[in-house]
């Protein structure tokens, strides 16, 4: 295991390192100032192409679990072959910003289709006594399974708006799981977490706090994907595990992307419409703003990550602790949905600007 996690960490990180100095270079072909829009914080053309990194490091983990003949290589190859419809997804957007959404949620409905075939990837049971009943017809635990993989690959997607949040968010909760899988034995599952987590972490290095590369939707794409299929693992493979245990410890992406949902229906916009009314983006433009001011360095972007990498920590720890227990795990969870709700309300009120106003009208 260990072998794999620094030989992911180097790939990662020097491919990055690399993609930083050929967009001085190709500047038409990997820099993002084609990337505007309402999410936009930063102000310096950046390569977007973080996601490159990770992938050559979960390709490379392949080949090598093959040359080791690892007795897992067959269900890694399994997992991996629908992340290159993930991934390649991703690049299309990041090069050319221009893939409709529509297109993009088949791709990502297809790649569950394959993981739930191939890799047996698939949510049986979700400890809800009528909905298992319901996860026994193989239908429906196909749609469960397209359903999950889908929302949690745009979920990660969604968190990706400032230096460090996602990849770090994503570290956070690849090193739970792994940690879970190791507690049931699956040295698969603790592998292949491993293997992503120190991917990212390469790309973290370079990514916070001063935002030298991006992770790009190829790079959310992917670490949403590999979260997605060995959550759902996890729990198929180990009947200890909780099946809230996977939806907890996707908290803060999982209930992102909800609330967002619901936001956008209520102010009427379409829900594939980005904005600028994320968690993420009020603690930046009200509170890191109020505590910082405009002028501090700090404001600038590093400051808002490690809020909610703290916030994060509320379902995480708990999640580990108590990946047994359902009530423990459903209690954490919607605990954590109030204080999300109740956070960003009390941020809202705390001061609202003329921006909020000015897209809410345009809304």
């Amino acid at each position: 295991m260990l072998l794999y996690a620094v030989l992911c960490f180097l790939i990662s990180l020097i491919s990055c390192i690399f993609i930083i100095r050929l967009s001085r270079k190709k500047k038409y072909l990997l820099r993002d100032e084609v990337h505007l829009g309402p999410q936009k914080v930063h102000t310096i053309p950046t390569p977007r192409l973080g996601g490159i990194g990770l992938f050559l490091a979960l390709t490379v983990s392949v080949v090598v679990a093959y040359l080791r003949r690892e007795n897992y290589f067959f269900q890694f190859l399994s997992i991996y072959i629908p992340s290159v419809i993930v991934f390649f997804t991703g690049l299309i957007e990041d090069l050319k910003g221009n893939l409709h959404p529509f297109l993009r949620l088949t791709f990502f409905c297809l790649a569950g289709i394959t993981a739930f075939f191939l890799g047996s990837v698939r949510i049986i049971r979700v400890d809800i006594p009528f909905l298992d009943q319901l996860l026994t017809f193989k239908v429906v635990s196909l749609a469960f399974t397209i359903v999950a993989i889908a929302g949690l690959i745009n979920a990660i997607n969604i968190i990706d708006g400032f230096n460090g949040l996602a990849s770090m968010i994503g570290f956070s909760i690849l090193l739970a799981v792994a940690y879970v899988g190791y507690k049931c034995g699956d040295y698969f599952i603790a592998t292949l977490c491993v293997i992503l987590s120190f991917s990212l972490f390469g790309f973290f290095l370079l990514n916070y706090p001063f935002g030298l590369i991006f992770l790009g939707d190829s790079g959310a794409y992917l670490t949403g994907y590999f979260i997605a299929c060995l959550v759902i693992l996890l729990v198929y493979r180990h009947s200890e595990v909780s099946a809230w245990f996977a939806l907890t410890v996707n908290s803060y992406p999982v209930y992102e992307t909800l609330f967002s949902i619901y936001r956008r229906k209520v102010r009427k916009r379409p829900a594939t419409k980005p904005d600028a009314l994320h968690l993420h983006t009020l603690l930046y433009r009200i509170v890191v703003k109020k505590i910082f001011g405009v002028d501090n360095p700090l404001y600038k972007n590093p400051a808002v990550s490690p809020l909610l990498w703290i916030l994060n920590l509320w379902v995480i720890i708990p999640a580990i602790l108590f990946y047994d227990n359902s009530i423990l795990l459903a209690l954490t969870f919607f605990s954590f949905c109030a204080v999300y709700t109740f956070s960003y309300y009390k941020i809202v009120k705390l001061k609202v600007p003329k921006w909020y106003f000015e897209q809410k009208a345009r809304g």
